[in-house]
């Protein structure tokens, strides 16, 4: 990527900040926060797309030993969001509200956890307040090879992002359940959920129900309207982004090795563009390693963070 492309990217971010993509913002906004543990310095976990903070307790736990474990949902999540805008967005809109629940809360300083999309999100913030992370760990980011994001950025002008499969995929999915049994059994049996230990896909059941508004039994907690959104809203300007990144703040990279997402290839380029870039791989592991594999995920990030300076 061009030089001149990143510095761009550092100059808009300076500006966007506020705008939020085309949803309203204002000081009223609730920005809650989930504590999942611990005392100390602050370690910030940013979720995947349709993944609650509870799916990720068994991966964080080991930190709160050591660490304050918080999370601010996205919007998704939020009690009182409503549905999302009818058209698509920008991930701008979760960075601004990382960086704006953070002032909320008064979180400084912060180690910035991110898997998926939410890695992609708190890039964005740490580009833009760079001064509030004192690190970032990437678990599997949504940062896809330069091509790929190139292809999205013209499906993106020509109004065919709501074709993606993965949109689609979230429309399609089933919202209702009689019971709670229905659901873990019904999840139990998907392919994406293969690897996952049986409590894993219970604590996604529990964290994903929510009573129905109406008729009994339950709907989705992170509806799939808000998740087909965020897919439609997809950050092409990642590579942008990591190039714009301050030097100096710490980067761990974790890359599932059977992974549909952060590639190998990705992986390379990373290493080229940002030479100071520790990456780690997680063998035999997709993209949802953190549920999957919540135990060997915390001994990556911690025996990481045991080399931060000032720990």
């Amino acid at each position: 990527m061009p030089a001149s492309r990143a510095i761009m990217f550092a100059a808009r971010a300076e500006n966007v900040k506020g705008m939020g993509g085309n949803l309203l913002r204002s000081s009223a906004m609730p920005y809650p926060l989930v504590e999942l543990g611990g005392q100390g310095s602050v370690v910030h976990l940013a979720l995947a797309n349709g993944f609650p903070p509870e799916t990720y307790h068994p991966a964080v736990e080991p930190l709160t030993r050591r660490y304050r474990v918080v999370s601010l949902p996205p919007r998704a999540l939020w009690n009182d969001a409503g549905p999302p805008p009818a058209e698509p967005g920008s991930w701008d809109m979760v960075a601004d509200d990382l960086l704006d629940g953070m002032h909320r809360h008064g979180l400084d300083r912060v180690i910035g956890l991110g898997h998926s999309f939410g890695a992609v999100a708190t890039l964005l913030a740490a580009v833009r307040e760079p001064a509030r992370f004192r690190a970032l760990c990437f678990l599997d980011p949504t940062i896809l090879p330069p091509a790929v994001m190139d292809d999205l950025r013209r499906q993106r002008e020509r109004g065919e992002m709501s074709f993606r499969p993965l949109v689609q995929g979230a429309l399609k999915r089933r919202s209702a359940f009689a019971t709670e049994a229905e659901a873990f059994a019904y999840w139990r049996a998907k392919s994406l959920f293969a690897d996952w230990p049986d409590d894993a896909v219970g604590r996604y059941t529990r964290s994903m129900l929510k009573p129905a508004a109406v008729g009994g039994g339950f709907a989705l907690a992170w509806s799939a309207a808000w998740e087909a959104w965020y897919y439609m809203s997809f950050s092409t300007e990642s590579w942008a982004a990591l190039e714009a990144l301050d030097a100096a703040i710490p980067l761990l990279v974790v890359r599932g090795e059977r992974s549909d997402t952060f590639l190998a290839e990705a992986e390379a380029l990373m290493r080229i563009r940002r030479p100071a870039v520790e990456c780690r791989l997680m063998p035999g592991r997709g993209h949802l390693f953190p549920q999957a594999a919540p135990g060997e995920t915390a001994r990556e990030i911690l025996a990481w963070l045991e080399k931060l300076p000032g720990r």
